[in-house]
């Protein structure tokens, strides 16, 4: 009975290994030309309260590979608290803000 159980946990294990590695197959890097650049827009309109964790997101993109690319916000009539956020990130170096 212990075997058996040892048994379905090795390959419940197994089968949890593969499965991440299919997932970081599916993030595969995007590779750009010699002259080109990759940049990212936000075009960010009204209230937008998760402005930071969008740009979060993209941000751990671009340190691990996945991504690289410069990451821009537009500013297409957002709210104070989000313009707010937005020149936040901006001071931070995280994003370059577009009026």
């Amino acid at each position: 009975m212990l075997l058996r159980i040892l048994f379905a946990l090795s390959v419940a294990v197994a089968l949890m290994l593969l499965l991440w590695l299919l997932r970081g197959v599916m993030l595969t890097p995007v590779r750009v030309g010699v002259n080109e650049r990759l940049a990212i827009v936000l075009t960010v309109c009204g209230p937008a309260p998760e402005l930071e964790n969008t740009v979060e997101a993209l941000l751990w993109l671009n340190h691990n590979g996945t991504l690289r690319a410069q990451l821009l916000v537009r500013d297409a009539g957002m709210d104070s608290d989000t313009r707010h956020t937005a020149e936040l990130l901006e001071r931070r170096g995280v994003v370059k803000l577009i009026v």
